[in-house]
């Protein structure tokens, strides 16, 4: 019984020892990031890692890659898909990266030892990644302005009540607020300056950041700016209408968490599956890939799981 209150004794000790030193790391790590914050010539100058290094020959390698295709023309769709995701690339450089990837994924589908027609698939599936990434990052890009714009109407409503002029007012969005509507305000900060109409600098960063509630908010302030009116006032309303379909938005999303989770099972189950059987039990699978019979019912199954996907993609996309 002693030798248990002993442990029990030095276990309590040991972790209190160890909590407050967990405190008295993390508050010292709070104060040095607020100095760094308020001090940044205090920052030590960054030391090139062997990371940076390895990122600077792959970059040197697409941009050989790139410079081949330097006076290809490419699609606007291309370039307007990287000007919506905030991405410095050149359309040449996403190019380039795209086939570096599906050469990459098809030397290890060699390298594994798949079968030609499997090989093929992933080299295509290698050369559409970069593309599905960069639309992810588009799509969450875009959906971040609903939450940045009712900050944004707050901060210019309460700058307009304490006195500042409209353009003074964007001016401290753009150096208060991060990526992706604090550097579009800089940008038509400086445009302005230049003698560009507001309306066209405007109709740009909305071709930039094309956002249906960003659109609304342009769209009242060019038409407050040649009818008058109270724009302090006017932000505030629009600040608490956006406020209100970004609540109905996570609602939705909430609720249609169990389809959204549900397609994608349906999806890759038999996908996942042929792939283990064909892996693991070659001979068993083979008739599937070999026979006639087999590739009707697998061309069958490939459009079956394609239709379920959109329907599925139909039923829980919601428009608000």
């Amino acid at each position: 019984m002693t030798t248990v209150i002993t442990v029990l004794l030095l276990f309590i000790a040991a972790s209190g020892t160890i909590f407050l030193l967990l405190v008295s790391y993390a508050e010292k790590r709070r104060i040095k990031q607020r100095i760094t914050q308020f001090f940044p010539y205090h920052e030590k100058p960054e030391v090139p890692s062997e990371s940076v290094k390895k990122t600077s020959v792959s970059n040197k390698l697409v941009n050989k890659i790139s410079a081949i295709f330097k006076n290809v023309q490419f699609n606007e769709g291309t370039e307007k898909l990287l000007l919506e995701a905030g991405s410095k690339l050149k359309p040449e450089d996403f190019f380039a990266i795209r086939l570096l990837s599906a050469a990459g994924i098809g030397l290890v589908g060699l390298i594994i030892g798949l079968p030609w027609y499997f090989n093929t698939l992933v080299v295509i599936i290698g050369f559409a990644l970069p593309k599905i990434f960069l639309k992810r990052k588009r799509k969450k890009r875009l959906a971040f302005v609903n939450y940045q714009l009712i900050e944004v109407l707050g901060m210019m409503a309460n700058s307009m009540r304490a006195g500042f002029s409209f353009m003074q007012a964007m001016q401290l969005v753009g150096k208060e607020i991060p990526d992706p509507l604090g550097p579009e305000f800089e940008r038509v900060i400086r445009q302005a300056g230049l003698g560009v109409p507001l309306e066209d600098v405007f109709e740009e960063m909305e071709k930039r950041l094309p956002n249906k509630e960003l659109e609304v908010v342009i769209r009242a302030i060019l038409a407050q700016r040649r009818s008058g009116g109270n724009l302090a006032e006017l932000l505030e309303t629009m600040e608490e209408t956006i406020r209100g379909r970004v609540r109905i938005l996570e609602e939705l999303n909430t609720l249609t968490a169990q389809g959204r989770m549900s397609s994608w099972i349906i999806t890759l189950l038999p996908v996942g599956l042929g792939l283990y059987l064909a892996l693991v039990n070659r001979e068993y699978f083979s008739p599937m890939l070999e026979h006639p019979l087999g590739w009707m019912m697998m061309f069958v199954a490939s459009v079956s799981i394609i239709i379920g996907w959109v329907v599925i993609q139909k039923i829980i996309r919601i428009e608000v």
